[in-house]
Protein backbone atom coordinates (compact mmCIF):
# COMPACT_ATOMS: atom_id res chain seq x y z
CA UNK A 1 0.00 0.00 0.00
CA UNK A 2 1.56 3.27 -1.08
CA UNK A 3 0.73 6.92 -1.58
CA UNK A 4 2.44 10.29 -2.07
CA UNK A 5 3.77 10.28 1.52
CA UNK A 6 4.88 6.64 1.54
CA UNK A 7 8.43 5.46 2.05
CA UNK A 8 10.22 2.24 1.11
CA UNK A 9 11.34 -0.34 3.65
CA UNK A 10 14.17 -2.28 2.01
CA UNK A 11 16.29 -5.19 3.19
CA UNK A 12 19.89 -5.87 2.20
CA UNK A 13 21.02 -9.47 2.75
CA UNK A 14 24.58 -10.71 2.63
CA UNK A 15 26.77 -13.74 3.37
CA UNK A 16 28.59 -14.43 6.63
CA UNK A 17 31.76 -12.69 5.44
CA UNK A 18 29.95 -9.34 5.05
CA UNK A 19 29.38 -7.90 8.52
CA UNK A 20 27.14 -5.08 9.71
CA UNK A 21 29.68 -2.55 11.13
CA UNK A 22 32.13 -2.54 8.23
CA UNK A 23 30.49 -3.80 5.03
CA UNK A 24 27.06 -2.26 5.64
CA UNK A 25 27.68 0.89 7.70
CA UNK A 26 31.07 1.77 6.20
CA UNK A 27 31.45 0.31 2.68
CA UNK A 28 27.83 0.39 1.51
CA UNK A 29 27.27 3.76 3.17
CA UNK A 30 30.15 5.24 1.20
CA UNK A 31 28.79 3.76 -2.04
CA UNK A 32 25.36 5.27 -1.37
CA UNK A 33 26.88 8.60 -0.37
CA UNK A 34 28.56 8.86 -3.78
CA UNK A 35 25.32 8.28 -5.69
CA UNK A 36 23.77 11.53 -7.02
CA UNK A 37 20.25 10.18 -6.39
CA UNK A 38 20.93 9.77 -2.64
CA UNK A 39 20.47 12.62 -0.15
CA UNK A 40 19.97 13.01 3.60
CA UNK A 41 21.87 9.82 4.45
CA UNK A 42 21.59 8.91 8.15
CA UNK A 43 22.83 5.88 10.04
CA UNK A 44 21.04 4.44 13.08
CA UNK A 45 23.58 1.89 14.28
CA UNK A 46 22.63 1.16 17.88
CA UNK A 47 18.89 0.64 17.40
CA UNK A 48 17.15 -2.71 17.93
CA UNK A 49 17.00 -2.91 14.15
CA UNK A 50 20.06 -1.02 12.81
CA UNK A 51 19.42 0.78 9.54
CA UNK A 52 20.40 3.47 7.10
CA UNK A 53 17.81 6.11 6.27
CA UNK A 54 18.03 8.27 3.15
CA UNK A 55 16.12 9.70 0.22
CA UNK A 56 16.58 8.14 -3.20
CA UNK A 57 15.39 10.45 -5.99
CA UNK A 58 13.21 12.15 -3.38
CA UNK A 59 11.68 8.95 -1.96
CA UNK A 60 12.38 8.06 1.68
CA UNK A 61 14.10 4.70 2.16
CA UNK A 62 14.79 2.71 5.35
CA UNK A 63 17.44 0.11 4.58
CA UNK A 64 18.20 -2.69 7.04
CA UNK A 65 20.74 -5.52 6.85
CA UNK A 66 20.63 -9.25 7.54
CA UNK A 67 23.82 -11.32 7.66
CA UNK A 68 23.00 -14.92 6.73
CA UNK A 69 25.16 -17.93 7.68
CA UNK A 70 26.21 -18.76 4.11
CA UNK A 71 29.27 -18.10 1.95
CA UNK A 72 27.44 -17.75 -1.36
CA UNK A 73 25.66 -14.40 -1.73
CA UNK A 74 23.20 -16.00 -4.17
CA UNK A 75 22.11 -18.38 -1.41
CA UNK A 76 21.63 -15.43 0.92
CA UNK A 77 18.69 -14.27 -1.19
CA UNK A 78 16.67 -17.25 0.07
CA UNK A 79 15.58 -15.51 3.27
CA UNK A 80 12.85 -17.98 4.22
CA UNK A 81 14.86 -21.18 4.43
CA UNK A 82 14.49 -22.69 7.94
CA UNK A 83 18.10 -23.96 7.89
CA UNK A 84 19.33 -20.36 7.63
CA UNK A 85 16.80 -18.77 9.98
CA UNK A 86 17.77 -21.03 12.90
CA UNK A 87 21.34 -19.68 12.86
CA UNK A 88 20.66 -15.95 12.57
CA UNK A 89 21.89 -13.41 15.09
CA UNK A 90 19.18 -11.35 16.82
CA UNK A 91 19.65 -8.22 14.72
CA UNK A 92 19.47 -10.10 11.43
CA UNK A 93 16.43 -11.99 12.70
CA UNK A 94 14.62 -8.72 13.43
CA UNK A 95 15.62 -7.28 10.04
CA UNK A 96 14.25 -10.33 8.24
CA UNK A 97 11.01 -10.34 10.23
CA UNK A 98 9.52 -7.51 8.18
CA UNK A 99 9.98 -9.37 4.89
CA UNK A 100 8.66 -12.65 6.27
CA UNK A 101 5.64 -10.98 7.88
CA UNK A 102 4.74 -9.13 4.68
CA UNK A 103 4.87 -12.40 2.74
CA UNK A 104 2.58 -14.04 5.29
CA UNK A 105 0.07 -11.18 5.32
CA UNK A 106 -0.32 -11.30 1.55
CA UNK A 107 -1.14 -15.02 1.82
CA UNK A 108 -3.60 -14.56 4.70
CA UNK A 109 -5.84 -11.78 3.34
CA UNK A 110 -8.81 -12.90 1.17
CA UNK A 111 -8.59 -9.96 -1.27
CA UNK A 112 -5.23 -8.26 -1.78
CA UNK A 113 -6.66 -5.26 -3.65
CA UNK A 114 -9.14 -4.43 -0.87
CA UNK A 115 -6.40 -4.94 1.70
CA UNK A 116 -4.12 -2.47 -0.08
CA UNK A 117 -6.89 0.14 -0.36
CA UNK A 118 -7.75 -0.24 3.33
CA UNK A 119 -4.10 -0.02 4.40
CA UNK A 120 -3.59 3.16 2.37
CA UNK A 121 -6.59 4.71 4.12
CA UNK A 122 -5.43 3.67 7.58
CA UNK A 123 -1.91 4.98 6.97
CA UNK A 124 -3.25 8.31 5.74
CA UNK A 125 -5.51 8.58 8.81
CA UNK A 126 -2.59 7.73 11.11
CA UNK A 127 -0.32 10.34 9.50
CA UNK A 128 -2.90 13.11 9.58
CA UNK A 129 -3.78 12.41 13.21
CA UNK A 130 -0.14 12.19 14.34
CA UNK A 131 -0.12 8.43 14.99
CA UNK A 132 2.33 7.09 12.40
CA UNK A 133 5.80 7.20 13.92
CA UNK A 134 7.08 4.08 15.65
CA UNK A 135 10.10 5.91 17.08
CA UNK A 136 7.82 8.31 18.98
CA UNK A 137 5.66 5.61 20.51
CA UNK A 138 2.95 5.33 17.88
CA UNK A 139 2.21 2.86 15.07
CA UNK A 140 4.82 1.35 12.78
CA UNK A 141 3.83 0.28 9.30
CA UNK A 142 3.79 -3.38 10.33
CA UNK A 143 1.28 -2.66 13.12
CA UNK A 144 -1.13 -1.02 10.70
CA UNK A 145 -0.70 -3.77 8.10
CA UNK A 146 -1.63 -6.49 10.59
CA UNK A 147 -4.63 -4.54 11.90
CA UNK A 148 -5.83 -3.96 8.33
CA UNK A 149 -5.37 -7.64 7.47
CA UNK A 150 -7.36 -8.64 10.56
CA UNK A 151 -10.33 -6.54 9.43
CA UNK A 152 -10.12 -7.95 5.90
CA UNK A 153 -10.16 -11.50 7.30
CA UNK A 154 -13.22 -10.80 9.43
CA UNK A 155 -15.22 -9.18 6.63
CA UNK A 156 -14.09 -10.71 3.31
CA UNK A 157 -17.14 -9.45 1.36
CA UNK A 158 -17.22 -5.88 2.69
CA UNK A 159 -16.65 -2.84 0.48
CA UNK A 160 -13.64 -0.59 1.00
CA UNK A 161 -15.57 1.99 3.01
CA UNK A 162 -17.22 -0.83 4.98
CA UNK A 163 -13.82 -2.21 5.91
CA UNK A 164 -12.61 1.21 7.01
CA UNK A 165 -15.69 1.66 9.19
CA UNK A 166 -15.19 -1.77 10.75
CA UNK A 167 -11.55 -0.94 11.48
CA UNK A 168 -12.68 1.77 13.89
CA UNK A 169 -15.54 -0.29 15.33
CA UNK A 170 -13.29 -3.26 16.10
CA UNK A 171 -10.22 -1.53 17.50
CA UNK A 172 -11.96 1.30 19.35
CA UNK A 173 -13.41 -1.44 21.57
CA UNK A 174 -10.61 -4.02 21.46
CA UNK A 175 -9.67 -5.56 24.86
CA UNK A 176 -5.95 -4.85 24.66
CA UNK A 177 -4.98 -7.51 27.17
CA UNK A 178 -5.65 -9.89 24.25
CA UNK A 179 -3.17 -9.81 21.34
CA UNK A 180 -4.39 -9.26 17.77
CA UNK A 181 -3.54 -12.47 15.91
CA UNK A 182 -4.17 -13.17 12.21
CA UNK A 183 -4.12 -16.93 12.73
CA UNK A 184 -7.17 -16.75 14.97
CA UNK A 185 -5.95 -19.36 17.41
CA UNK A 186 -4.44 -19.63 20.84
CA UNK A 187 -0.88 -18.40 20.87
CA UNK A 188 1.97 -18.51 23.34
CA UNK A 189 2.44 -14.79 22.72
CA UNK A 190 0.97 -13.03 25.71
CA UNK A 191 1.06 -9.37 26.59
CA UNK A 192 4.44 -8.78 28.17
CA UNK A 193 5.22 -6.10 30.73
CA UNK A 194 5.21 -2.73 29.02
CA UNK A 195 3.47 -4.01 25.87
CA UNK A 196 0.30 -1.89 25.78
CA UNK A 197 -0.99 -2.85 22.33
CA UNK A 198 0.12 -6.47 21.64
CA UNK A 199 0.02 -7.39 17.95
CA UNK A 200 1.30 -10.81 16.87
CA UNK A 201 3.46 -11.09 13.77
CA UNK A 202 2.12 -13.89 11.52
CA UNK A 203 5.35 -15.83 11.27
CA UNK A 204 6.78 -18.96 12.83
CA UNK A 205 7.52 -18.93 15.66
CA UNK A 206 4.93 -16.23 16.50
CA UNK A 207 6.22 -13.16 18.31
CA UNK A 208 4.90 -9.74 19.24
CA UNK A 209 5.68 -6.71 17.10
CA UNK A 210 8.26 -4.42 18.66
CA UNK A 211 6.75 -1.30 20.18
CA UNK A 212 7.87 1.96 21.80
CA UNK A 213 4.37 2.78 23.01
CA UNK A 214 3.97 4.58 26.33
CA UNK A 215 0.92 5.27 28.50
CA UNK A 216 0.58 8.70 26.90
CA UNK A 217 0.86 7.64 23.27
CA UNK A 218 -1.38 4.62 23.92
CA UNK A 219 -4.04 6.95 25.32
CA UNK A 220 -3.93 9.17 22.23
CA UNK A 221 -4.23 6.16 19.92
CA UNK A 222 -7.32 4.95 21.78
CA UNK A 223 -8.85 8.42 21.71
CA UNK A 224 -8.29 8.68 17.95
CA UNK A 225 -9.74 5.21 17.34
CA UNK A 226 -12.82 6.22 19.34
CA UNK A 227 -13.08 9.50 17.41
CA UNK A 228 -13.05 7.51 14.16
CA UNK A 229 -15.72 5.16 15.52
CA UNK A 230 -17.97 8.04 16.62
CA UNK A 231 -17.68 9.69 13.22
CA UNK A 232 -18.43 6.52 11.24
CA UNK A 233 -20.77 4.49 13.47
CA UNK A 234 -23.98 5.72 11.82
CA UNK A 235 -23.12 7.11 8.41
CA UNK A 236 -26.75 7.49 7.32
CA UNK A 237 -27.88 9.59 10.28
CA UNK A 238 -26.00 12.79 9.44
CA UNK A 239 -24.42 14.57 6.52
CA UNK A 240 -21.12 12.75 6.88
CA UNK A 241 -18.00 13.50 4.85
CA UNK A 242 -15.10 11.06 4.73
CA UNK A 243 -12.66 13.97 4.73
CA UNK A 244 -13.49 14.60 8.40
CA UNK A 245 -11.63 11.42 9.33
CA UNK A 246 -8.43 12.89 7.89
CA UNK A 247 -8.50 16.31 9.51
CA UNK A 248 -4.91 17.17 10.57
CA UNK A 249 -4.56 16.90 14.33
CA UNK A 250 -4.99 20.40 15.87
CA UNK A 251 -1.86 20.58 18.02
CA UNK A 252 -1.94 24.36 18.39
CA UNK A 253 -5.45 24.40 19.88
CA UNK A 254 -5.24 21.14 21.83
CA UNK A 255 -2.23 21.94 24.05
CA UNK A 256 -1.30 25.08 25.94
CA UNK A 257 2.40 24.27 26.38
CA UNK A 258 4.99 22.55 24.21
CA UNK A 259 8.48 21.13 24.63
CA UNK A 260 10.62 22.72 21.91
CA UNK A 261 13.51 20.47 20.80
CA UNK A 262 16.04 22.24 18.60
CA UNK A 263 18.92 20.44 16.89
CA UNK A 264 21.63 22.23 14.92
CA UNK A 265 24.99 21.40 13.35
CA UNK A 266 27.68 23.16 11.27
CA UNK A 267 26.57 21.57 7.95
CA UNK A 268 23.44 19.98 6.53
CA UNK A 269 25.18 16.63 6.28
CA UNK A 270 26.23 16.75 9.92
CA UNK A 271 22.70 17.80 10.89
CA UNK A 272 21.23 14.76 9.15
CA UNK A 273 23.64 12.52 11.04
CA UNK A 274 23.09 14.29 14.37
CA UNK A 275 19.30 14.39 14.09
CA UNK A 276 19.14 10.71 13.13
CA UNK A 277 21.15 9.81 16.21
CA UNK A 278 19.13 12.00 18.58
CA UNK A 279 15.79 10.80 17.18
CA UNK A 280 16.80 7.21 17.85
CA UNK A 281 17.01 8.29 21.52
CA UNK A 282 13.59 10.00 21.62
CA UNK A 283 11.82 7.03 23.29
CA UNK A 284 14.00 7.60 26.36
CA UNK A 285 13.05 11.30 26.44
CA UNK A 286 9.33 10.48 26.26
CA UNK A 287 9.62 8.01 29.14
CA UNK A 288 11.64 10.53 31.14
CA UNK A 289 8.86 13.09 30.77
CA UNK A 290 6.29 10.55 31.94
CA UNK A 291 8.48 9.67 34.92
CA UNK A 292 8.28 13.37 35.84
CA UNK A 293 4.47 13.28 35.73
CA UNK A 294 4.13 14.84 32.26
CA UNK A 295 2.65 12.95 29.34
CA UNK A 296 3.42 14.29 25.91
CA UNK A 297 2.09 14.10 22.38
CA UNK A 298 5.30 13.99 20.30
CA UNK A 299 4.64 15.63 16.94
CA UNK A 300 6.94 14.15 14.29
CA UNK A 301 6.73 17.24 12.05
CA UNK A 302 10.03 19.05 11.54
CA UNK A 303 10.29 22.83 11.47
CA UNK A 304 13.22 25.13 10.67
CA UNK A 305 14.13 28.17 12.77
CA UNK A 306 15.10 30.74 10.14
CA UNK A 307 16.51 33.08 12.79
CA UNK A 308 19.37 30.62 13.35
CA UNK A 309 22.27 30.70 10.87
CA UNK A 310 23.34 27.08 11.25
CA UNK A 311 21.34 24.24 9.64
CA UNK A 312 18.70 23.23 12.17
CA UNK A 313 15.60 21.14 12.87
CA UNK A 314 12.96 21.96 15.48
CA UNK A 315 10.28 19.72 17.01
CA UNK A 316 7.31 20.74 19.14
CA UNK A 317 5.77 18.18 21.49
CA UNK A 318 2.45 18.91 23.16
CA UNK A 319 2.66 18.57 26.95
CA UNK A 320 -0.06 17.09 29.17
CA UNK A 321 0.83 17.64 32.84
CA UNK A 322 -0.84 15.10 35.13
CA UNK A 323 -0.63 17.52 38.08
CA UNK A 324 0.91 20.89 38.91
CA UNK A 325 4.31 19.49 37.95
CA UNK A 326 6.90 22.04 36.86
CA UNK A 327 9.27 20.88 34.15
CA UNK A 328 12.94 21.72 34.66
CA UNK A 329 14.26 21.72 31.09
CA UNK A 330 17.89 22.17 32.24
CA UNK A 331 17.76 19.00 34.31
CA UNK A 332 15.85 17.18 31.57
CA UNK A 333 18.44 18.15 28.96
CA UNK A 334 21.34 17.13 31.20
CA UNK A 335 19.80 13.71 31.80
CA UNK A 336 18.89 13.21 28.13
CA UNK A 337 22.33 14.23 26.89
CA UNK A 338 23.93 11.64 29.17
CA UNK A 339 21.88 9.04 27.34
CA UNK A 340 22.64 10.52 23.92
CA UNK A 341 26.42 10.41 24.47
CA UNK A 342 26.57 7.21 26.50
CA UNK A 343 29.09 5.68 24.11
CA UNK A 344 31.97 6.78 21.90
CA UNK A 345 29.73 6.90 18.84
CA UNK A 346 27.39 9.41 20.47
CA UNK A 347 30.24 11.55 21.79
CA UNK A 348 31.74 11.85 18.31
CA UNK A 349 28.43 12.91 16.78
CA UNK A 350 27.81 15.68 19.31
CA UNK A 351 31.30 17.23 19.10
CA UNK A 352 30.20 20.17 16.95
CA UNK A 353 26.42 19.74 17.17
CA UNK A 354 23.91 21.18 19.62
CA UNK A 355 20.64 20.25 21.30
CA UNK A 356 18.38 22.74 23.08
CA UNK A 357 15.25 22.05 25.13
CA UNK A 358 12.83 24.82 26.10
CA UNK A 359 9.18 25.39 26.97
CA UNK A 360 6.98 27.48 24.66
CA UNK A 361 3.31 28.39 24.65
CA UNK A 362 0.87 27.74 21.83
CA UNK A 363 1.13 31.39 20.75
CA UNK A 364 4.87 30.90 20.14
CA UNK A 365 4.46 28.04 17.67
CA UNK A 366 5.56 28.60 14.06
CA UNK A 367 2.80 29.62 11.66
CA UNK A 368 3.12 26.32 9.81
CA UNK A 369 1.54 24.58 12.81
CA UNK A 370 -1.64 26.64 12.47
CA UNK A 371 -4.37 25.98 9.91
CA UNK A 372 -7.47 28.00 9.06
CA UNK A 373 -10.23 26.71 11.32
CA UNK A 374 -13.84 26.19 10.44
CA UNK A 375 -16.78 24.67 12.24
CA UNK A 376 -19.72 23.18 10.43
CA UNK A 377 -22.94 22.26 12.13
CA UNK A 378 -21.66 18.67 12.38
CA UNK A 379 -17.97 18.97 13.18
CA UNK A 380 -18.16 20.71 16.56
CA UNK A 381 -19.68 17.72 18.32
CA UNK A 382 -16.67 15.59 17.40
CA UNK A 383 -14.05 18.14 18.41
CA UNK A 384 -12.75 18.61 14.88
CA UNK A 385 -11.56 22.10 14.01
CA UNK A 386 -9.23 21.92 11.03
CA UNK A 387 -10.08 22.19 7.38
CA UNK A 388 -9.11 19.05 5.51
CA UNK A 389 -6.60 19.20 2.71
CA UNK A 390 -8.16 18.75 -0.72
CA UNK A 391 -6.25 15.56 -1.47
CA UNK A 392 -6.89 13.71 1.78
CA UNK A 393 -9.50 11.36 0.40
CA UNK A 394 -9.59 10.01 -3.09
CA UNK A 395 -9.97 6.28 -2.62
CA UNK A 396 -13.28 5.69 -0.87
CA UNK A 397 -16.43 7.10 -2.35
Amino acid sequence: AHGPESDIDALCVGPCIANLPYHFFAVLRQILKCRPEVSGLQTVENAKVPLMRFRFSGISVDLTYAQLPVLDAVQAINTSSPQYLRRLDSRSWKSLSGVRVNEQIVQLVPDQEKFQVLLRCIKLWARRRGLHCHLLGFFAGIHLAILAAYVCQRFPNATANGLFTMFFEIFAHWPWHIPVDLHGQQTNCTRSDGCLMPIVMPCSPPELCASNMTEGTFRKIREELMRGFVLTKDLGSHDFEWAWIFEPFPYSTTYEQFLRIALCAPTSEELHDWSGWVKSRFPYLILKLEDNGIECDPNSSQEVDHTVVKPNIVYHWGLIPQSDTLLDTSSLKEDFMKYVINDVYGKVKCTDSELTLSLVGASELPKSMYNDSFYSRHLHQYGVGYQAAADCWSTIG
